[in-house]
């Protein structure tokens, strides 16, 4: 897949208050049966292996940050962050992730 406008850098926050990088790859937004939920999945650039699954939650207080970056908990102690390469990707992403917190 070469479509740049969907290539992210996903991130962890970790105990020191500072961002690891888990790795670049293309985020999509799709349907997945075990967690029963529109998901956002992220496939590294690398081997195509999966860097991140996180079910699109309603009650999640999901920020958008400048044009790029998209944040969000997981769990008490669990920050992710979504970077992309291009705003169009993000605002296409953003865009999902509003639709699930409107119909659900």
């Amino acid at each position: 897949m070469s479509d740049t406008r969907r290539r992210v850098k996903v991130y962890t926050l970790n105990e020191d208050r500072q961002w690891d990088d888990r790795g670049t790859g293309h985020v999509s937004s799709t349907y997945v049966e075990e967690l029963k939920g529109m998901s956002l999945l992220v496939r590294a650039e690398s081997d195509g292996s999966l860097l991140l699954e996180s079910k699109i939650n309603p009650n999640t207080a999901y920020q958008k940050q400048q044009d790029t970056l998209i944040v969000w908990s997981e769990a008490e102690n669990y920050d992710l962050a979504l970077s992309f390469q291009e705003k169009a990707g993000c605002d296409e992403i953003w865009e999902k992730i509003c639709q699930v917190r409107v119909f659900e």
